[in-house]
């Protein structure tokens, strides 16, 4: 059965290049680009959840905090550009299955989600 993934992340370029990459690799994969839009995406219970941090209604971080029931099945991949590793010390972080620094590369993307799914 194919796996899927949402992408939440406001930088459609990039989520359209990670979506086609994916599709590719046969995933099935949808994109949010707001926080707003990624309620009504959680609808397509994804197992694996690639959330940008920075995004223009709120931080993913935050999100996911208030609203870990949305997530009860996914592995959540942080997408950041903050190098501060701070907040990941944070225990409640330690469910995530993994922060993914920004810039990245795609083989360094598909290794992560490979361990997640």
């Amino acid at each position: 059965m194919k796996k899927r993934i949402l992408i939440i992340d406001d930088e459609r370029d990039l989520g359209d290049l990670i979506k086609n990459v994916l599709i590719k690799e046969g995933y099935l994969v949808d994109n949010a680009f707001s926080l707003e839009e990624a309620g009504e995406k959680l609808k397509f219970h994804p197992e694996v959840i690639l959330l940008d941090n920075n995004l223009p209604d709120g931080s993913g971080l935050q999100y996911l905090k208030d609203h870990y029931d949305l997530f009860p099945l996914c592995s959540v991949i942080i997408i950041t550009s903050d190098p501060q590793e701070s907040f990941r010390l944070d225990p409640f972080w330690n469910g995530i299955t993994a922060f993914l620094q920004k810039p990245f590369t795609m083989k360094s993307m598909r290794e992560l989600i490979i361990k997640a799914a």
